[in-house]
């Protein structure tokens, strides 16, 4: 068998979120031989101007499977998704000073980090004398502003922190009720060539059908909503003990002023009718009016 190239984006947590999935597809595969490639921004490929550094490394062959986070990966020709291992813990945390163990500890007008603009509207509709600010990066660059004593607090996405070994600086998990997570948070993808049979089947072999169904339905929502990275939503999808999947969306302002959230209860098989379905209740409840403005 070749060496199989599995391909990423530069960055500690992208660095160490690869070598997770090596240590995994090895456990499932030991006579494969895997070599990381980190692809940089700063590479060209001039026949295919304007397309992601990481897509383009992919269809040139130099990378084999791509490690991508589940929200990040445009789909384009000739590439497909070949597997969602299963996912992390998709909730939000709260990283905060000494004495700040949840939210509701906040002093009034307290500065907070936060990147996403769902997650800044959601912010601002429960605490509108709050301070947001958007935190920009990977969880390890985002600690690192939040290092520099500007921030009471900083609200980030847990799988980071967890993928690093950092959960000891984490005060508080925010529950869904309270902070909708962006949609496919937590999950990763592997991306691989069309007609590359082998990168497909090894990669295949992580797969998490649950996890599968789950972003199914999240993403399916958002498409729906066709909203965009910049626009303020929340979805998350859950198997319940029946084994039905219940879907949470949300649709809001940037500032948080309206904030439209709902939820439907069907067969995980059925994830992205579901998704589409809620989306169109978004939409009726002033959800067009939203998606309307600049």
């Amino acid at each position: 068998m070749r060496v199989i190239v599995i391909g990423m984006l530069g960055g500690v947590l992208a660095l160490t979120q690869t070598r997770q999935i090596i240590a995994q597809l090895k456990e499932q595969w030991p006579e494969a031989e895997f070599k990381v490639r980190a692809v940089s921004a700063r590479e060209e490929y001039p026949s295919k101007p304007g397309m992601p550094i990481l897509e383009q490394a992919l269809l040139a062959g130099e990378v084999d499977i791509a490690v991508h986070t589940l929200d990040k990966f445009t789909p384009l020709p000739n590439l497909k998704i070949a597997s969602t291992p299963k996912r992390l813990d998709p909730r939000d945390v709260l990283v905060g000073r000494e004495g700040l163990r949840k939210l509701e500890d906040l002093p009034i007008g307290a500065l907070l980090g936060a990147s996403g603009a769902g997650r800044r509207a959601q912010l601002l509709a429960w605490r509108p004398d709050l301070g947001i600010r958007e935190v920009g990066g990977d969880a390890e660059q985002q600690l690192i502003s939040f290092g520099r004593g500007e921030f009471s607090g900083l609200v980030l996405a847990a799988c980071g922190l967890l993928r690093l070994d950092l959960r000891n600086r984490i005060q508080t998990f925010i529950e869904p009720d309270a902070l909708l997570p962006p949609p496919g948070q937590g999950a990763l993808s592997l991306v691989v060539r069309e007609g590359d049979e082998v990168a497909d089947e090894l990669a295949y072999g992580l797969h998490h059908n649950l996890t599968a169904l789950r972003t199914a339905a999240e993403r399916a929502f958002v498409n729906r909503l066709g909203a965009g990275p910049l626009d303020p939503v929340g979805a998350l999808a859950q198997i319940e003990s029946d084994g039905s999947l219940r879907l949470e969306g949300l649709l809001a302002t940037r500032d948080g002023s309206t904030l439209l959230r709902g939820e439907i209860s069907g067969k995980p098989g059925e994830a992205e009718e579901l998704g589409y379905e809620l989306a169109e209740d978004i939409l009726q409840q002033g959800g067009l009016a939203i998606m309307a403005r600049p």
